[in-house]
């Protein structure tokens, strides 16, 4: 996962999706797709670098802009502090990950987003910028129209270029997947496994993985080491996302054999499209070093 993939140009127009007779057997090992696909997620979705400098463009877009916008109204207005969500992301932190709750989630993802996300959610409601959200101002009208214009988003709150949120579902490599039928009977598994291990059926697996766990109160920050209650948290989602990966193990193989047999057909499919995502990012990492602290 910590591999960022540059994509680079390729020939040709897309081949028809790889069938997947019966019997058929994996043509390459499951570790090498897994990490092209956490690449390729990267490289759509923003690396760490990309998504502090969305922070810091936004930042200024948003907080600037509002606080133009009350100046020239002549009503008061305290601009909010930066705190980067992203702070403590690195790209061994992004990938594909379990948050799409699909048959090729990462195996050894685990929950560290989640674990990321959490932490970072606490430094932010410290610094006043969750909840109710950011005020600065006592004049609640003046303030409201002058958030108008930035829907009422905080600038935490940004955009990926335009097609990256389409992209970063591999839809039609999703239903590929979804389609084999050796893929379907192997996830078939996946219910009375858990029902097995937990005593209890789970049918939403995005329910099971995701209800909270981690108690954000107790978050450790600034270095601070982890309480008792923290790190029972932590040991509820490690149990959880490793029963989630020992039921799902046999169809997560299944499912990689397919996506490595039409990872290739995909790229070449969406060329164009990973190439303007690629460069408005990059374009955001330049824009954001003509800014200043």
């Amino acid at each position: 996962m910590a591999v960022v993939l540059i994509l680079g140009p390729s020939g040709g127009g897309p081949p028809a999706e790889a069938p997947t007779p019966p019997g058929a057997t994996a043509t390459r090992p499951v570790g090498p797709t897994a990490a092209r696909l956490d690449a390729l997620a990267v490289a759509i979705t923003g690396t760490a670098e990309e998504l502090r400098a969305s922070e810091r463009l936004n930042y200024h877009r948003v907080e600037g802009g509002v606080a133009a916008c009350m100046a020239a109204a002549g009503r008061p207005y305290r601009m909010a502090p930066f705190v980067s969500f992203y702070a403590d992301f690195t790209d061994a932190d992004l990938g594909y990950g379990t948050g799409s709750a699909t048959v090729f989630d990462s195996v050894t993802e685990r929950g560290r987003r989640l674990v990321l996300n959490t932490i970072a959610g606490a430094r932010l409601s410290r610094a006043g910028l969750t909840g109710r959200g950011w005020v600065g101002s006592t004049d609640i009208e003046a303030l409201n129209r002058c958030r108008a214009p930035y829907e009422y988003r905080a600038y935490h709150d940004f955009d990926p270029p335009p097609g990256a949120y389409r992209l970063a579902g591999f839809v039609d490599l999703l239903e590929t997947v979804l389609r084999d039928p050796r893929v379907t009977a192997a996830f078939e598994r996946y219910r009375p496994c858990m029902r097995a291990r937990l005593g209890h059926d789970v049918p939403d697996r995005s329910d099971f993985l995701f209800q909270a766990r981690l108690p954000a109160g107790h978050a450790p920050l600034d270095g601070q080491p982890p309480d008792p209650e923290w790190t029972r948290g932590l040991r509820a989602l490690d149990e959880a996302f490793a029963l989630d990966v020992e039921c799902r193990l046999p169809a997560y193989r299944e499912a990689m054999r397919v996506v490595a047999a039409n990872l290739d057909a995909w790229e070449r499919r969406h060329r164009t499209e990973l190439d303007a995502v690629r460069a408005a990012w990059r374009q955001r990492v330049a824009d954001a070093a003509t800014l200043g602290r």
